[in-house]
């Protein structure tokens, strides 16, 4: 049951992503949606779920994309990966530690989709990662604690009406 809601998650985040983020835009900085869920379904859900889950999103991403089939793939399937393994780690139910692990985990995806994309040239990469990356990993981390505290405060009432 967990794993057929959390396909469900994904394939609502792909859509999402493709349709919905360019109207929240700041600036041309969009949020990514399907990182975000990506990375907290390896929070609570361990590694290997997200690590399969994040091949399944990137394939779907690629589909739309063909002339780097497979970058999103991997890309997705690496940061599930590292977020499942840093719930091991750390306490990861802290909404600053929440942040801070969706943050590096797009810095992640970028870093391994730019390297890709440029043929693993530093500078390119480099230039690639300050231009869309940063603004786009402060955005989606910032808007991945507005839903985990909204979703908290959400089930804290929840549960309170049920005692």
């Amino acid at each position: 049951m967990k794993i057929t809601r959390n396909v469900l998650l994904i394939i609502l985040a792909l859509f999402l992503q493709t349709s919905w983020v360019d109207a929240i835009s700041i600036f041309g900085i969009k949020p990514d949606v399907v990182l975000l869920t990506l990375v907290f379904i390896g929070i609570y859900c361990g590694q290997i779920e997200a690590t399969l889950l994040g091949f399944f999103s990137g394939f779907m991403l690629d589909v739309y994309n063909p002339e780097w089939m497979g970058a999103n793939a991997l890309a997705n399937s690496l940061v599930g990966f590292a977020a499942g393994y840093s719930r091991i780690g750390v306490v990861a139910e802290d909404v600053q530690v929440q942040a801070a692990i969706l943050f590096s985990a797009c810095l992640l995806h970028d870093a391994v989709y730019f390297a890709i994309y440029s043929f693993f040239d530093p500078l390119n990469i480099a230039v690639l990662m300050m231009r869309y990356s940063l603004g786009m990993a402060v955005y989606t981390a910032c808007l991945g604690m507005v839903l985990s505290i909204g979703a908290s405060r959400f089930f804290a009432r929840r549960m309170a009406s049920h005692a």
